[in-house]
């Protein structure tokens, strides 16, 4: 990695380390959920070898108000997106180790699905959490390569009894993050993050449209994905993490 690249990126400071690392720090880790290269071939590092001088700090955070911080960087956003991942790869994994195949095909969704696509359920939750547990590993590698800290796995607590409410969450994670990256992408400086984000972005509306189908709810039900700010991601998602 050229050294004005790792000059701008540095390493984390000791006050973002702590928010990140803490476990009511979210402060909206689905801000930008898999800002990170991704190709056929595997991972590639963002901006590493395409520096944009103008824009030294890689990125901005948010002041409370949907606005950016000049002093967070697109590595600080990245670990914000690895904390939001690190949940939504266990929250798949738990589930399916909660609920045999048989429980979610089965789930009381409380509205007509066919046996044609409740057979599908479990093959649906588990390609979607082999795509976060891909985005946790990639994002990981990309913070390592840019001299970063990645953020570790919290603990969590998802609140679901029954392989329903398991599907009712997971619509309500996928829909937050697709309404995260809305509100996210303006603010990211990178241009091959924002690429790579709004890249991702794409496969969890598609996620979030299937979620919506199986609880009873148009996978598509407007014209236009509402935006949320990190408050609001923060709200829905950091109850999940146990401090």
């Amino acid at each position: 990695m050229p050294d004005d690249t790792q000059d701008a990126v540095g390493d984390l400071g000791e006050t973002t380390r702590k928010q990140l690392t803490s476990r009511r720090g979210f402060l909206a880790g689905s801000a930008a959920v898999g800002a990170v290269g991704l190709t056929g071939a595997g991972i590639s590092v963002v901006g590493a070898d395409d520096h944009n001088d103008d824009s030294s700090d890689s990125g901005s955070g948010d002041d409370g108000s949907g606005n950016m911080e000049d002093d967070t960087t697109d590595l600080d956003i990245l670990n914000y997106a690895l904390t939001l991942e690190h949940l939504e790869a266990t929250f798949y994994a738990k589930g399916l180790e909660d609920f045999s195949d048989d429980e979610l095909m089965h789930a009381d969704l409380g509205c007509d699905i066919c046996d044609e696509q409740r057979a599908k359920i479990p093959e649906q939750v588990k390609v979607v959490g082999e795509h976060e547990a891909a985005h946790v590993d990639q994002i990981t590698k990309v913070i390592e390569q840019l001299g970063g800290e990645p953020v570790e796995q919290a603990e969590y607590d998802f609140g679901y009894e029954t392989p329903a409410q398991f599907l009712k969450v997971a619509k309500a994670l996928e829909n937050t993050g697709v309404a995260a990256y809305a509100g996210a992408a303006p603010s990211i400086k990178n241009e091959k993050i924002l690429a790579a984000a709004v890249s991702i972005h794409s496969v969890e509306a598609r996620h979030a449209a299937s979620f919506n189908a199986l609880n009873g709810v148009s996978p598509y039900p407007n014209a236009f994905d509402e935006a949320k700010t990190m408050e609001e991601v923060t709200e829905i998602a950091g109850q999940f993490i146990v401090q």
